[in-house]
């Protein structure tokens, strides 16, 4: 009688078990980091909305001139991005820092999956100008 051997091509049910478990351990860690990148490039938009949004009021309240500048505190949501969460809220307060100087703080808060952040910007303008 002769003796067969056995074919040794295929995979085993346990090699195809396990290669389909290490497989969906890669899928999953690759979810995760996806998600994770896409949460992070969001969270670098918003910031940078918020970012260029500050930095357009300074440059127009600059461009206005310290006489144009009131002490107190005014609401800027309604000037926002419409890029931003939904929500979110800045305002701006002026104060007299010194004869001639006034500082202005511009607070921008969003929220970003559950989470608030605030981004807030402080700056001086002078009766003289920038640079005098």
């Amino acid at each position: 009688m002769k003796h067969r051997r056995l074919d040794s091509r295929g995979l085993t049910l346990v090699e195809l078990l396990v290669g389909i478990a290490l497989a969906a351990v890669v899928i999953a860690a690759l979810n995760i980091v996806v998600i994770n990148f896409i949460h992070l490039s969001q969270r670098g938009r918003f910031l940078n909305l918020a970012n260029a949004f500050v930095e357009g009021k300074v440059e127009n309240l600059r461009n206005s001139g310290y006489a144009t500048l009131s002490t107190g505190t005014t609401s800027l949501t309604s000037q926002l991005p419409s890029q931003l969460p939904p929500g979110s809220t800045a305002s701006m307060t002026v104060s007299s820092a010194q004869a001639g100087l006034d500082k202005v703080d511009i607070s921008v808060t969003y929220r970003d999956q559950a989470q608030s952040h605030t981004y807030n910007y402080t700056t001086y303008i002078g009766e003289l100008g920038v640079g005098h």
